[in-house]
Order: C-alpha cells, then structure tokens, then sequence
C-alpha cells in the first residue's frame, strides 16, 4: 500500500512457486545421486575390469602362421612316407625259389632231443615236405629193388668255431661205410675206392682237406661177407639251415651232408639207396659248443633232387643222401640279460621323460636324443654278429617299437615345451588354467600309454612271426 508502482501478485502465487521450487530441488537432488552412483560403479568397473564378461583369447597372426607351417610339415611328412614305402616296394628284390629240393625217405631214421621242446621253439631236425603213406609205401618198395645198399654212420667227435654272420662251423670226427657184394664189385669194376664215390656235400673252402681220410688202406671183409671202411673227417662246413626270425631266441643245425658222386649218373635214387646207422651214430663229448646249448642230434636219408640232368641226358636226377646234424640252442635267461635288459633300462628312461620338471625342458629334450643314440649303438652290438638277413628278426622288431616311442616322446617334449612358452604370455584364468591341467594330464598318462602300446606291438610281433626258417 505504501509502494503504489509495486506490482502485486496474489498470495496462492507466492505459495505456488516457492512449492515448485522445493519439488525442483529434490528432483536434482535425486538426479544428483544416481549419477555419483553411476559413476562410482564405471570408476570400478575401470579399476577390476568387466567380470561378468567373458574374456576372448585371440590367436596372434604369427601363431595362426606357425600352426599353418606345422600343419603343412605334417602333411610333407605323411606324403614322403608313402613315396618312400612305394619306392622301397618298387625296388624289393623279389625271392626266386630253387628247384632243388630235399624229401625225407622211408628208410630207418634217428632223433635225439627232448620233443617237448619242438613245439614252443618252431624247430624241427626235418627238412623239406613230409612223404604221405602211399609215398612211404612206394619208397619203401624201391629200397628193397635198390641195385646197391649202403650203411652209413657219422659220430662227431669235437665242434667249435661256429660263425653266425657266415653261417658255418668246424668239426671232425669218424665216417663209416658198410656195403655188400654187389657195390663192391661195382667199385672194383671203376678202379675206385668207396671214399672216391662219396663226398661231403656242404664242405667250405679252406686248407684242410676235405676229402675223407681213410685209416685203413683197404676195407675189411667182416663175418657176413659185407665190407666195411672207417674214415675221419676235419673240416669247415656250410651251416645252411638256421632260425634266425626268433633271435635271440633261437636254434641252429649244424649239418654234415654225405652223398654220392654225380660223375656218371649210375648211382642215382634208383640204383644206390643210402641207410643210416641209428645205433652206433652220434656226438662225442666235445661235440659242444661254449655259449651254446646242445638239443640234441639226427641221423636219416634223404632224398635229394636235382633240377638237372647234369647234361647226361633223361630226366632230372635224385641222389640219395645222409643227412647227420647236431642242433644248438640259445639260453633264453641268458638272452635276456646281455640283449634285453639293456633296452628296457633305456627305454625306461623314456618312460620316466615327463617325470622331470616341467620348467627343466632342456632336461627333457636331452632324453630322448641320448635314448636314441644309445639304442643305435645297441643294435649294431647284436647286428654285428648275425648274417645279413632280408627279414626282422624279432630282437630288430623290438628296436623298431623302441624307436618309434622315443621319436614320439622327442615330438611331444618338443610339443609341451611350446605350449609352455605359449602359457607364459597368456593371462591369468580359466585358458591358462585348462591349458595347464591338459599338459598335467599328458605328464601322467604318458609312461601309462607307452607300456599299453609298446607291449601290445611286441605281442603282436611275437605272434606274427612265420614259423619257417
């Protein structure tokens, strides 16, 4: 009233606006703590990250190129390996058989040796295809018509100096013969001695003579009105028959072959019949060999065919032959010992490769390179005394499994020692940790898969070996 220029306002609007003006203030207020909240929780998201979000692993480009690299090497790998088993294949000298045979005759025969034994050991003192009982019939009528028989004995007095890498061994001892009239008419009709119709078939090259000695001048007549005539031998004879696919596990037959002269062709199967002295033949007491072990020994006729007539003209020839052998066998404890031992230490060693500190991997890498060594050196220790055979023997197949574990350990060493490298450079969480329990897994399962393997592939060579010789 005092102010007439002022302006008045009526008293709801006073009230009103100061109403409004609260309202304003509690709303910014409110506006004010959601975004102190908000920022609080962006500031601590940006102090720990985003946890509930999954973290993402990205592959480098120059690993994505490694793996690229590897899987091409792996691939180079598998491709020359098959270019190399084609071109080996292509160049396998195929094996020609001989025409010349040996056939087991129905004549008197003798067989020294434990026969519980043949079956487990794949041996056998016969050679070639057994003669069905109609073949042993008509043999047997072909003796009883022979035009000459002869007796003949072969006691072994000493062996020694048997050579497995040129399969041969030396022996002497006492060759006996003992015929009737008629072939001792033939001989005097050839002014010829019975050690000039005879020879030692599978005799060696060497200085001593290899004919046979006789000790008398002239043979004896005995009470029957048979003859008879001792001789010695001394020589080095051809080992031609020996079980090398077991070694070292393994048998060997000495041979001493006795046949007649081919000269003339009268003295073939059908004229003159060979008949082995069962009861006086055998071995001395030094017909055994140090490092060996003696199974026994055999005596029996033969019948040996020729695939010639030696240009005489007819039919191929058959030769009746007296074959006296003395077999040996190797100890099994003792091939363990000196030849299987050995490789089970070393491979062991590959066994226990993950044992050793994960850290350490130069440690590891070392392992398997000496492992490697060792069994080559190994190998030709063995190799070196046995012939060049155009097969594995059993030993050889074992080296072959240790080899291919120890390549395979030497992959993984390598292997592991990368993805430890990669480990490093990743973060902590649940990539690394994985990683990590994978490679753990490895180091544990890995000597358990090798003896599950490597024992199941030596079994299955075992029992995958042919049983000729």
């Amino acid at each position: 009233a005092d102010c007439p220029n002022r302006i008045s306002l009526p008293a709801r609007a006073w009230v009103g606006g100061a109403g409004a003006a609260q309202a304003w203030g509690r709303r910014g207020s409110r506006i004010a703590d959601v975004q102190t909240r908000s920022d609080k929780r962006a500031a601590g998201e940006n102090r720990t990250g985003a946890p509930k979000v999954t973290p993402v692993l990205t592959i480098p480009l120059a690993q994505r190129r490694t793996r690229r690299w590897n899987l091409l090497a792996i691939v180079s790998v598998v491709l020359a390996s098959i270019l190399a088993l084609l071109a080996i294949s292509r160049f396998e000298v195929p094996s020609v058989s001989n025409r010349d045979a040996v056939r087991l005759a129905s004549s008197s025969r003798a067989l020294t040796t434990d026969l519980s034994q043949l079956p487990p050991s794949g041996w056998s003192s016969l050679r070639g295809e057994q003669i069905t009982n109609a073949e042993h019939l008509r043999d047997q009528d072909e003796l009883q018509d022979a035009k000459y028989l002869v007796q003949v004995g072969v006691y072994s007095t000493s062996t020694s100096e048997l050579e497995l890498n040129v399969p041969s061994y030396t022996s002497s001892g006492y060759v006996w013969f003992r015929w009737d009239e008629p072939f001792q008419r033939y001989l005097e009709d050839h002014g010829s001695t019975i050690d000039q119709r005879f020879e030692l078939l599978n005799t060696l090259i060497t200085d001593r003579d290899p004919r046979l000695q006789p000790l008398a001048d002239k043979p004896r007549r005995l009470a029957d009105g048979s003859f008879y005539q001792l001789f010695t031998y001394q020589g080095r004879y051809y080992v031609d028959r020996a079980s090398f696919r077991k070694y070292p596990f393994m048998h060997v037959s000495l041979p001493l072959a006795i046949e007649a002269t081919a000269d003339d062709g009268e003295l073939n199967y059908g004229n003159l019949r060979l008949e082995a002295d069962v009861q006086n033949s055998g071995m001395g007491l030094y017909a055994r060999i140090i490092g060996w072990l003696n199974s026994g020994w055999s005596i029996a006729e033969y019948r040996h065919h020729y695939a010639t007539n030696l240009g005489q003209g007819g039919d191929e020839r058959d030769f009746s032959q007296i074959l006296y052998e003395i077999s040996f066998g190797t100890s099994a404890w003792a091939a363990f010992w000196r030849l299987f031992l050995p490789v089970i230490i070393v491979m062991t060693m590959v066994l226990l490769v993950f044992k050793v500190r994960s850290d350490e991997q130069d440690a590891r890498a070392s392992i398997p390179v000496t492992v490697l060594l060792t069994l080559v050196f190994l190998q030709e220790g063995y190799r070196s005394r046995l012939p060049d055979l155009p097969y594995l023997t059993f030993l050889d197949q074992i080296y072959v499994v240790s080899y291919v574990v120890t390549l395979v350990a030497f992959v993984l060493v390598l292997w592991i020692g990368r993805r430890y490298g990669s480990m490093e450079q990743m973060e902590d969480g649940p990539a690394k940790e994985g990683l990590q329990n994978h490679l753990n897994r490895l180091d544990e399962l890995w000597p358990l898969l090798v003896v599950i393997l490597a024992g199941t592939a030596i079994v299955v060579c075992w029992f995958t070996i042919p049983t000729l010789v």
